[in-house]
């Protein structure tokens, strides 16, 4: 939903969503907020909880004004959700890859039209992803079948996130903030195909290249 540097995110680290807000006007943060919801609603499952992590000392009543953005969004802040001043806003890249791996979601199954499939990590799906279902992952998306559906990777704003499926032939395809659509008539690939953002925009490409 974010690209790095923005000064209002979202972050899948550790199994949960964190929203990072990096700037000193709060209500600015709060309008860029709404917005980002408003855009990406269908991406978080009703009742999430998200975890603040602010360089701002946020008052009660600021905190009680975050809260009720969320809500309208039908997201929850966190009970410990208080400013946290210089944390996970600027925890290293290692320790978010070792809680994503962690975190990983399997779905030992094929995901079918109709069906939806939402995680703050990563996801493993054993089986396709049918024309009509859709995976929205924090971080990357790993497809052991073909990808036929939506498949949404790095939905709260990582654009080094990825797509690797058997065979990639999407309705559509998302990666962070940017979208791309499979070939109308592709070519069979001869191996195992990863779509990921090469200079700003979605490529799909052999995935040992």
């Amino acid at each position: 939903m974010a690209a790095k540097g923005e000064d209002v995110a979202f972050k899948g680290v550790n199994g949960e969503v964190q929203l990072v807000l990096n700037t000193d006007d709060f209500a600015a943060a709060l309008e860029r907020l709404a917005a980002k919801l408003a855009a990406a609603e269908e991406f978080f499952p009703r009742g999430t909880p998200v975890k603040l992590t602010s360089a701002l000392k946020l008052t009660t009543d600021e905190k009680e004004r975050l809260a009720a953005v969320l809500g309208e969004f039908g997201l929850a802040l966190a009970a410990d959700g208080a400013a946290d001043p210089g944390g996970a806003a600027e925890a290293p890249a290692a320790a978010e890859r070792e809680g994503y791996e962690i975190n990983a979601l399997v779905v030992a199954r094929t995901v079918r039209s109709g069906q939806q499939i939402v995680h703050p990590g990563s996801v493993v799906v054993i089986g396709d992803v049918n024309p009509g279902a859709r995976v929205v992952a924090g971080r990357d998306i790993i497809i052991l079948g073909s990808c036929r559906g939506v498949a949404h990777a790095g939905a709260y704003g990582d654009e080094t996130a990825t797509i690797t499926a058997n065979r990639i032939v999407a309705t559509q395809l998302r990666i962070a903030g940017l979208i791309a659509r499979a070939p109308d008539e592709p070519d069979k690939p001869s191996g195992i195909e990863t779509a990921r953002i090469r200079k700003g925009s979605v490529v799909i490409e052999p995935a040992n290249r």
